[in-house]
């Protein structure tokens, strides 16, 4: 507490907070409890700003007694705690430049103008990602931050000046970093976003949800800001004429869906599929259904450590993607996905902003699963002499910082269809710890194809199929040895719709020749075996089954898939 100032107390200012409102009590308020007079919070979401301010008046201290909010329009001043204006006698910031003064900005005005004013307060820059670029204004904060909320020449009757600069994106600036405190507003949790669903139904004038379906409804608004879940809900509650239902509810998943791929970096899902949806990687499966039950309490007091993700190796089309979906769809909990290819921008520091945005969604949705799909394409080029500008590592560094220090209950399964660039790029990605478990997942055995092919068939209505078709699942699984599951979906569809233009039935004459006809990807990759080898020492087999052997060699191989030049590497270092 600040000596001189009219504070209350460490624990009279956190009373009865619950934990969103306490790690922002922990990172704004309590700075300000012990003197910091400047604060840089980054966040989209203006409009809980207004209500941190707020909190600081009524929790730290009353002699915050106006709110001056610099925009680029101008300054709006208004009263802290709600007493009648009319009656309060208080100034507005004198922000004009004055005749005989030399250019300055209007942000480096406001500040002097707050400085030099006779009232407590609080001024909130809006928007200062452009400003914080200003040395003159940065020079300004910084001498703000040095003298203290009492300021240089403080009197016994001197009053609190703090100052709370936000950007969207831009960082603190570097002479500032070490000198204020500085806070990223995570996303609202589930106390913010129950009062969005109160402040709907007030200003649509519609009945409150009951607990149980207020449950499902904060659920589904998890991920978005509160801007965005107050216009989904009042949106779904229109279209809907104010009925909490399960149409309603879909609804809202939609737009939910929709405001997240706006972003084109992430994408949402709420996954139906299931384990059963899988064919054979039972290995793998016995232990996503044994890493489920550590996220409870029981495994906590066990000493158990809560389920971290897993990396999935394997070639495109074995079903990685189809494992992250299942594990959802299992564990009945929401799917974020992106791609770290994606993450990756060319403007300076977007790339930073990019991975620091899908984490918070992360862990605003939690509990959750976040799939990282193709990790290694990120990594492409970095293992070169040439390299890249340092981005690539920082993006990737923080998101392996991130996966050791979360709290959240956030499941990560990342998905790499060559781990030659991991291995020379980024090895620490494949170290022990990192993940629960790095996972090979190799081509269908005979019992696997069998399994996938009757899978695709029972998605056609049965009245398209053959009756002698199922008595034959034995002979079209021993066709093309070497073919994916992706591959053979592909081959079932395509021999569905063969037979549809036909106006016929589908035969096992039909199957036979669409899964022949197919080309195995895993045919031209050159080196399988030794990757298999590679394999075997340093991931676990996701399936128990022996993995399919190639029947046909191609003339040409994809070099992306090319094991053999790294391992000839290895063997020469």
């Amino acid at each position: 507490m600040v000596i001189g100032l009219k504070f209350n107390k460490y624990t009279q200012a956190c009373k009865d907070l619950d934990d969103e409102h306490m790690d922002i009590f922990q990172n704004i308020l309590l700075p300000v409890l012990t003197g910091q007079s400047v604060i840089h919070i980054r966040t989209h979401e203006e409009p809980r700003l207004i209500g941190i301010c707020e909190a600081i008046a009524a929790r730290v201290s009353a002699d915050f007694k106006l709110l001056h909010v610099l925009t680029e329009a101008g300054v709006e001043t208004s009263l802290l705690l709600g007493e009648d204006s009319e009656t309060e006698n208080y100034s507005a910031l004198n922000i004009g430049r004055e005749q005989n003064e030399n250019y300055s900005s209007m942000h480096i005005r406001a500040v002097d103008a707050f400085v030099q004013s006779k009232e407590g307060g609080i001024l909130l820059i809006l928007g200062a990602d452009r400003a914080s670029r200003q040395s003159d204004f940065v020079r300004k904060l910084k001498i703000h931050a040095k003298n203290g909320l009492r300021g240089e020449d403080a009197t016994d009757d001197y009053v609190p000046k703090l100052i709370l600069f936000h950007t969207i994106t831009t960082d603190t600036p570097d002479s500032l970093s070490r000198s204020i405190q500085n806070y990223d507003l995570p996303m609202p949790r589930d106390g913010t976003l129950v009062s969005v669903v109160h402040g709907v139904c007030n200003d649509l004038e519609i009945s409150h949800p009951e607990d149980e379906i207020m449950v499902q409804w904060v659920r589904a608004l998890r991920g978005l800001t509160s801007v965005e879940a107050e216009r989904a809900l009042a949106q779904s509650m229109t279209v809907h004429e104010g009925s909490f239902n399960d149409e309603s509810l879909n609804y809202l998943q939609s737009l939910k869906r929709n405001l997240i791929q706006q972003t084109g970096i992430m994408d949402f899902h709420e996954p139906s599929t299931s384990f059963s949806d899988i064919g054979g990687l039972d290995l793998l499966i016995d232990d996503l259904k044994m890493r489920r039950t550590e996220f409870e309490h029981e495994a906590s007091e066990a000493g158990i450590n809560p389920p971290k993700g897993c990396l999935l190796a394997g070639l495109p089309g074995t079903g990685k993607s189809l494992i992250a979906q299942s594990v959802a769809g299992e564990w009945q909990l929401p799917m974020l996905e992106f791609n770290m290819a994606n993450v990756l921008d060319g403007l300076v520091g977007s790339s930073e902003q990019n991975i620091r945005k899908v984490l918070a969604v992360a862990e605003s949705m939690a509990p959750c699963v976040l799939m990282v799909d193709e990790i290694d394409k990120a990594l492409t080029g970095l293992g070169s002499s040439g390299g890249d500008s340092g981005v690539t590592r920082r993006v990737v560094g923080s998101f392996l910082t991130w996966l050791n220090d979360r709290k959240s209950q956030v499941y990560v399964i990342a998905t790499a269809n060559d781990l030659r660039e991991i291995s020379i790029a980024m090895p620490e990605l494949l170290r022990k710890g990192r993940w629960d478990d790095i996972w090979w997942v190799d081509l269908p055995g005979q019992k696997t194809r069998r399994k996938i092919i009757e899978i695709h068939l029972r998605k056609i209505p049965s009245s398209r199929i053959e009756d002698a078709v199922w008595s034959r699942l034995d002979d079209l699984s021993q066709l093309n040895s070497g073919i994916t599951g992706a591959e053979i979906a592909a081959a079932v569809n395509e021999a569905n719709r063969i037979s549809y233009h036909a106006s016929k039935t589908l035969d096992i004459k039909q199957l036979t020749d669409s899964v022949k006809s197919i080309k195995p990807l895993a045919s031209g990759i050159n080196g399988l075996e030794l990757t298999r080898g590679w394999m075997k020492d340093f991931a676990r087999p996701a399936s128990s089954a022996q993995a399919a052997k190639i029947e046909s060699s191609s003339k040409y191989y994809l070099s992306g898939l090319d094991v053999t030049q790294t391992i000839r590497q290895a063997k020469e270092e």
